[in-house]
């Protein structure tokens, strides 16, 4: 029973809930109202979408998993408490686990392109195995690298906003009449799907570098170039409030097209990620010690679930 509860740990069910819960907004929030327009089978069948998030969620999970292989060493001084492979699962262990979640998730995401483009199949398949090519990639090779680790994690992320809408738009591209007649619906939808892709791209990057201002001294110990590393942690905070305020101002701009748009109570969740977001700025100015960045993170979190949820009152 503990091996399951450290095998949840491992990865890192909140995290992959959390991505669960973004593709579910955003299909059933944002593309579900489709039918409105009265044109039938506009949407594909549940069981489709169903099977893309889950090969979302055990590729992601595959991810986290590798990602903890290649880190033992930096896990033992940031986490020695919490470590949990080589303590609970030996590495060949590990392994396993990665090979047998990437091979279900693709597996899934296999299934689940089939089911909507026939043999069509291999744009949205082609995009899940890049996906776990490139975070199997970001683990071993660039998660080391300045900057590009950070990136490689936001891009991921943010794809997992994105990716109902082109999972919803492979699937029409089979039927050019019914493309034609809700492309104009289509366009709107993609003007809030990029806004939360963006949205979810900038929290994870700050949350990825305040995590590298956590993890000084276990990155250290491996030789990691992060920022913290390469630039020292004044800059790197300097770096987290240019662009804690570029999300600011970010979501001022978006607030405004609410108003606009009187979506009044989603205007009101961005405002809260607003003030959210001017106490991590405070939080990060007086951090000094590693829980002070875990809060920090933490809060950066809170961020991005609480600006998701918005998408509840889009409709």
């Amino acid at each position: 029973m503990n091996k399951i509860k450290y095998f949840f740990q491992l990865v890192r069910w909140p995290n992959l809930l959390m991505i669960a819960v973004m593709m579910c907004l955003v299909y059933y929030c944002l593309m579900l109202p489709l039918p409105v327009t009265g044109i039938p089978s506009v949407l594909p069948s549940p069981a489709a979408f169903v099977m893309l998030l889950l090969s979302m969620v055990f590729i992601a999970a595959g991810g986290y998993v590798i990602n903890d292989f290649f880190d033992t060493d930096a896990d033992a001084i940031n986490k020695p408490d919490n470590l949990i492979v080589t303590k609970i699962f030996s590495k060949n262990e590990t392994k396993i686990f990665y090979n047998v979640l990437t091979f279900v998730g693709l597996l899934m995401a296999l299934m689940s392109s089939i089911m909507i483009a026939k043999t069509k199949f291999f744009t949205l398949f082609a995009l899940m195995l890049l996906l776990a090519c490139v975070l199997y990639s970001y683990s071993s090779t660039y998660k080391k690298k300045l900057l590009a680790g950070n990136i490689i994690v936001s891009l991921s992320v943010s794809f997992a906003v994105f990716v109902p809408w082109l999972f919803e738009m492979i699937y029409l591209s089979s039927n050019v009449l019914i493309l034609s007649m809700v492309k104009d619906i289509m366009l709107y939808i993609l003007r809030f799907v990029l806004i939360y892709t963006a949205f979810a791209f900038i929290t994870t990057l700050i949350r990825e570098i305040i995590k590298d201002a956590e993890d000084y001294d276990g990155d250290a110990s491996i030789h990691c170039r992060s920022l913290p590393i390469v630039y020292g942690i004044s800059k790197t905070k300097t770096i987290i409030y240019v662009l804690t305020i570029s999300l600011i101002l970010f979501l001022v701009t978006y607030m405004y097209l609410l108003y606009k748009l009187q979506l009044f109570i989603a205007l009101s969740i961005i405002m809260m990620v607003i003030l959210s977001s001017i106490c991590l700025i405070v939080k990060i100015s007086k951090a000094k010690e590693k829980k002070d960045y875990h809060t920090a993170s933490n809060i950066s979190k809170f961020m991005m679930l609480i600006g998701l949820l918005s998408i509840i009152f889009m409709i």
